[in-house]
């Protein structure tokens, strides 16, 4: 080995060894760092995981039609995602203790103005459930949510359920910050999104008829599908989860002049 090649072997260790030597200190750093800071990025990373656990529930609650109007508890969030039957699970959670759960959505929807507004509509829908007609409570239902909907942006003429909750969303959406909005109203908000979409999204009759909720194929007459308990709960919770977002809508309209 000459003495060229004996010089560019020292310098590139000598190079090496600075680098190796940087790359420990770097690592003693962020090791302490992380020391340090270890209680905050724990919760962190807590509240993230737990954020993706509440997400997940959403979704899969969403995916069934169900717009879950209360808080999303921990250990609902931890039922619904492992629940094997999302539609079974919630069921029984609103039948359960002789329908205590039912019972007050029920009021909590027969109570609201702009329910009572439409006199004796609602409680024929209400008579029609308890008498396991439910087919005749998901069409009172569908109408009575098409009204109301119509009543909330004052436009009789307009019948786009989309455009005109989208209408609602908006005022949600350009006056509350998103730091002020509870994971109620952001779980409300993409299940009533995602109900829409299928519920009261066009189906051509000339298709087989969706294994869903859809007003198309209801108000039209067109469906031979057997009508549950369980729709007739998921329409309760999109009628509830509509006056929701009203009253929400409504605050903040009243806050911001």
């Amino acid at each position: 080995m000459d003495d060229q090649t004996l010089f560019d072997v020292k310098n590139a260790v000598e190079v090496m060894s600075k680098a190796l030597k940087l790359f420990a200190e770097k690592i003693t750093e962020l090791m302490n760092w992380y020391h340090i800071n270890q209680d905050t990025i724990n919760e962190y990373l807590k509240a993230f995981g737990n954020l993706i656990l509440w997400r997940n529930a959403v979704n899969r609650l969403s995916e069934n039609q169900i717009v879950f109007t209360e808080q999303l508890s921990g250990d609902m969030i931890e039922k619904v995602n492992k629940s094997t039957n999302v539609d079974e699970f919630i069921l029984e959670y609103y039948t359960e203790n002789e329908e205590k759960c039912l019972r007050n959505l029920v009021e909590r929807c027969g109570t609201a103005e702009r329910v009572i507004a439409y006199k004796k509509l609602y409680p024929q829908i209400v008579i029609a459930a308890e008498m396991g007609c439910f087919q005749l409570a998901c069409l009172g239902l569908f109408s009575l949510e098409d009204g109301i909907l119509s009543d909330i942006v004052n436009q009789p003429k307009n019948t786009s359920f989309k455009k005109r909750m989208r209408e609602i969303e908006d005022k949600i959406n350009n006056k509350i910050p998103p730091s002020q909005t509870d994971l109620k109203v952001f779980a409300v908000m993409i299940s009533i999104g995602a109900f829409q979409e299928t519920a009261f999204g066009n189906s051509d009759f000339d298709k087989p008829e969706p294994s869903y909720l859809n007003r198309h194929w209801t108000l039209h007459g067109r469906s031979h599908r057997d009508f549950t308990k369980m729709d007739y709960i998921k329409m309760l919770l999109s009628l509830d989860a509509l006056i929701f977002m009203a009253n929400l809508a409504e605050r903040i309209e009243e806050k911001n002049r």
